[in-house]
């Protein structure tokens, strides 16, 4: 499943991550990509806003791993800071962190999949707010996504 969509404002962005998280479940993988400023932040926030999480949702940037309690265990990951390493992959896997038991989001999260089956969502800059994304899951699980 590979589907391209455009939105043209913060309130699209939402209303996107609000359609999608009423699709999410336990042990679904999220990976976030894009440049710095293209919306990854705001999009798992809106995500986690969409599924019930009361608390501020805020950038794991220098903690790394925020996990949140909403309708689901929610783990919110910003690798950022492992790109630049000799094994990014195994200081992933170090982070021990449980996604067969919680939704899972990461962002720059394009060498993460770790599950096999993740969702990869990529993000482009286009004019003002607008923001082109790229929806993908090779697994069966993702053809039935409705977006």
């Amino acid at each position: 499943m590979r589907v391209k969509l455009t939105v043209d404002s913060a309130r699209a962005t939402r209303e996107l991550a609000t359609l999608l998280a009423s699709q999410l479940r336990v042990g679904d993988l999220l990976l976030l990509e894009g440049p710095l400023g293209a919306g990854k932040t705001f999009f798992a926030q809106a995500l986690a806003k969409a599924l019930g999480v009361q608390a501020e949702v805020t950038s794991p940037t220098f903690v790394m791993v925020k996990s949140y309690q909403g309708n689901v265990p929610i783990n919110h990951i910003d690798a950022y800071r492992l790109l630049d390493l000799e094994n990014p992959r195994q200081a992933f896997d170090e982070l021990d962190i449980d996604v067969e038991n919680s939704l899972t989001i990461v962002e720059w999260g394009k060498d993460f999949d770790v599950t096999g089956s993740a969702l990869h969502i990529k993000f482009e800059i286009g004019e003002g707010e607008e923001r082109s994304l790229t929806i993908e899951g090779a697994d069966v699980r993702w053809g039935q996504l409705k977006l």
